[in-house]
């Protein structure tokens, strides 16, 4: 058996120096101690995923787990896809190539192509605001589907407000929210498309977070490396890291601590759209002579 998670945050962001260290030396404990083999350092676009990934890997050169490069990154429509990539010159040419908010959905196969990637639909239905299936029409969805390597058939961010919500009666007045949730842990096989590989994946941003990731019992040739093992589109199942807490205090701190940083992400996003949107009107101006530069 193999392990894989194929999605995770390093979450350093803007961090001062020392706790960097800090934070990346917990991930370093978790992961040594789960026996993960494989991890996919997948920062946001706009949180220097390229750093991100240079640090993880470094801090865990003397383990078992491998980190793969790669990217969460927001298409011009806001929807997360992450990209998987060979080697680390191969995330710097995509990151140069296609920036945050700068590309749109329908550029995905293209992009993957392009970059030498593997693409990921995560969290098709989660509640956030970036998930493919509730921004897309039914017909647009199934289309991407077509493009993606991998869709995510489980994201694990979404059981700590599982559990939390099974012990509150705002369970039953929140149906939709329910429904959101149960997609994120178990998406359907007819939301799946056809052909597609399964990433099962922790979607942590903080040590002590991945819960379930992805297991195989397909073995990985000795002659082949882990790039080209994923692009036979595994179909992952679901393997159990770490027990989710069932202490509401517990859940209660760290669904707070998950909207806090939800909240900071989102306006990092909205000011890259604004001050997408300010440069677009500056260079038309320019463009028809209403405003010359100094």
């Amino acid at each position: 058996m193999t392990t894989f998670d194929l999605h995770f945050h390093a979450n350093i962001h803007r961090m001062p120096a020392l706790n960097k260290r800090r934070r990346l030396k917990k991930i370093r404990q978790h992961l040594d101690k789960s026996g993960l083999d494989y991890l996919a350092s997948t920062e946001h676009s706009y949180k220097k995923p390229l750093e991100a990934y240079q640090r993880l890997a470094d801090a865990t050169s003397d383990i078992k787990t491998t980190i793969i490069p790669g990217v969460e990154a927001v298409s011009s429509e806001g929807i997360d896809i992450i990209f998987l990539y060979r080697d680390e010159d191969h995330l710097k040419y995509a990151l140069d190539e296609y920036r945050t908010l700068n590309w749109t959905i329908r550029d995905v196969a293209r992009i993957s192509e392009d970059t030498d990637a593997i693409s990921i639909i995560p969290h098709p239905f989660h509640i956030g605001r970036s998930s493919a299936g509730n921004i897309l029409s039914s017909r647009a969805y199934r289309q991407l589907l077509k493009m993606a390597d991998y869709v995510e058939i489980h994201n694990g961010s979404a059981l700590t407000i599982d559990e939390r919500l099974s012990h509150s009666a705002a369970r039953h007045q929140l149906p939709r929210t329910q429904a959101k949730i149960d997609l994120t842990i178990d998406l359907p096989p007819e939301r799946r498309g056809t052909g597609l590989g399964w990433a099962v994946s922790s979607d942590a941003h903080y040590p002590g977070d991945q819960y379930i990731v992805g297991e195989t019992d397909i073995p990985i040739p000795t002659d082949m490396d882990v790039f080209d093992y994923l692009q036979k589109r595994i179909r992952f199942a679901p393997h159990l890291l770490a027990q989710p807490s069932t202490d509401n205090i517990v859940n209660n701190f760290r669904l707070l601590r998950s909207f806090q940083g939800v909240l900071k992400e989102g306006l990092i996003k909205e000011f890259l759209k604004t001050r997408g949107r300010a440069q677009a009107l500056t260079a038309a101006c320019i463009y028809y002579g209403l405003y010359i530069p100094k």
